[in-house]
C-alpha cells in the first residue's frame, strides 16, 4: 500500500468522522419542528439533493455509467441502501430518544464492528490473517472497548439526569431506544456493503474520466437513494399519525430549512469524503476507512456534547468515564491507520 495514498486515506477518513459526529447538532435548535419533519427534510437534502448535484458536477457522463453496468448492480446497491435506510431511520429515533451522545456511541459502535469485519470475511477472507488483517481485529476490539465505555457513561448521564423521573418510565425509554439504536447499528452495516457492491460503478466511472477521488460518487447516489425511500415511508406515515405536516408552514421558520441543509452538508461531506478515503486506502479500504471514520464521529459527537452541556449537571463520574471510553477510540483509530 502506498504510503501517500494510506496517509491521504487515514487523513479523509477521520475529517468524514468529524462531520458525522456533529451533523445533528443543529436538531438542538429546531424546537417547533416535530421529529419526522426535521428528519425527513434533512434526509432529502442529504439523501437526494446534495448526492446527485455533487456527483453531475464530479463525475463526468453520469447517466453513461448508469447505462453501462448491470442492472443487478445498480438493484443490489439500492438494495443495500434501503437497508442502511432503516438504519437512517433507527438512528434518528435513537438521537431523539437516548440523546445525541448516547445513540451515536451504540449504533456507530455496531457499525464499526460489522462495517469493518464483514467486508473482510466476505469479500477477501484471505486477507483476515494477514498483518493488516490482524491490526484491523485488533484496532476494532479495542475500538469496541471504548464504545462500550462510551455507551456506559451515557447511561449514567441519563441516570444522572433524570434522578426525578419515575424508574419505571425512566427504564422503558432506555429499553425502547436501547433496542432501535441496536437495530440500527446492525442494518448500519449495509452502508458500508453498498459501497463495495458499487466497485463496478466505480471502475466505469475512472474509465469515463472520474477521478480517483469522485470514482465513488454514482454508487452513492443510487444507495443513498434507496436509504431515502425507506426513510421517506416512515416520516410521511409519522407525519400523517401525528398530523404535523403543518408544521412545515409555520411562519418565520425558514432557518429551520437552512438548519437542515446546514446537516445535510456536513453529514453527506462526510460521506463524500469516506467515500474518497476507501478509494485511497487500497483492498481493505473499506475494512480500514469505516472503522476510523465511525469512531471520529463517536470521538467529534462525544466532544460536541460536552461543549454544548449535553453532561452539565451529571458530576464527574459520567465524564471520567466517557473521556476513558475516547480514550480507548483513539488508541484503536492508531492501530488500523498502522501508526502503533
Amino acid at each position: 500500500m502506498d504510503e501517500t495514498n494510506l496517509a491521504i486515506g487515514v487523513s479523509l477518513s477521520l475529517v468524514a468522522g468529524v462531520f458525522l459526529g456533529i451533523f445533528a447538532f443543529p436538531m438542538k435548535t429546531i424546537i417547533k419542528w416535530q421529529w419526522e419533519n426535521t428528519w425527513l427534510v434533512f434526509s432529502f437534502w442529504a439523501c437526494v439533493f446534495l448526492p446527485v448535484a455533487w456527483a453531475f458536477y464530479t463525475v463526468p457522463n453520469l447517466l453513461g455509467i448508469y447505462s453501462s453496468v448491470p442492472i443487478s448492480t445498480i438493484i443490489i446497491v439500492f438494495l443495500f441502501g434501503a437497508g442502511w435506510g432503516v438504519a437512517n431511520v433507527g438512528f434518528g429515533i435513537g438521537i431523539n430518544t437516548l440523546g445525541i451522545a448516547l445513540g451515536t456511541a451504540i449504533v456507530l459502535g455496531l457499525n464499526n464492528a460489522l462495517g469493518a469485519i464483514l467486508p473482510i470475511i466476505i469479500y477477501t477472507p484471505e486477507e483476515l490473517l494477514t498483518s493488516t488483517g490482524i491490526k484491523i481485529l485488533i484496532g476494532v476490539s479495542i475500538m469496541l472497548i471504548g464504545i462500550v465505555i462510551c455507551a456506559i457513561a451515557g447511561s449514567q448521564k441519563e441516570k444522572a439526569l433524570n434522578r426525578n423521573v419515575v424508574a419505571e418510565k425512566k427504564i422503558n425509554k432506555f429499553t425502547k431506544g436501547l433496542i432501535i439504536c441496536l437495530v440500527a447499528g446492525i442494518f448500519g452495516a449495509m452502508f458500508n456493503f453498498a459501497l463495495v457492491a458499487g466497485k463496478p460503478m466505480e471502475n466505469v466511472a475512472m474509465v469515463m474520466g472520474a477521478s480517483r477521488l469522485n470514482a465513488a460518487n454514482p454508487s452513492w447516489c443510487i444507495s443513498l437513494l434507496g436509504g431515502f425511500a425507506v426513510t421517506a415511508v416512515y416520516c410521511f406515515a409519522m407525519l400523517k399519525k401525528n398530523k404535523t405536516f403543518s408544521l412545515f408552514k409555520l411562519n418565520g421558520k425558514g432557518s429551520y430549512w437552512i438548519l437542515t441543509f446546514g446537516m445535510g452538508l456536513m453529514w453527506f461531506g462526510g460521506v463524500a469524503l469516506y467515500g474518497s478515503s476507501v478509494m485511497n486506502l487500497g483492498k481493505l479500504g473499506a475494512s480500514i476507512g469505516w472503522p476510523l471514520a465511525q469512531s471520529m464521529a463517536v470521538v467529534s459527537g462525544s466532544l460536541m456534547g460536552i461543549i454544548t452541556g449535553e453532561w452539565k449537571g451529571t458530576g464527574r463520574k459520567p465524564l471520567i468515564i466517557m473521556i476513558s471510553g475516547l480514550f480507548f477510540l483513539l488508541i484503536g483509530i492508531l492501530v488500523i491507520s498502522q501508526l502503533i
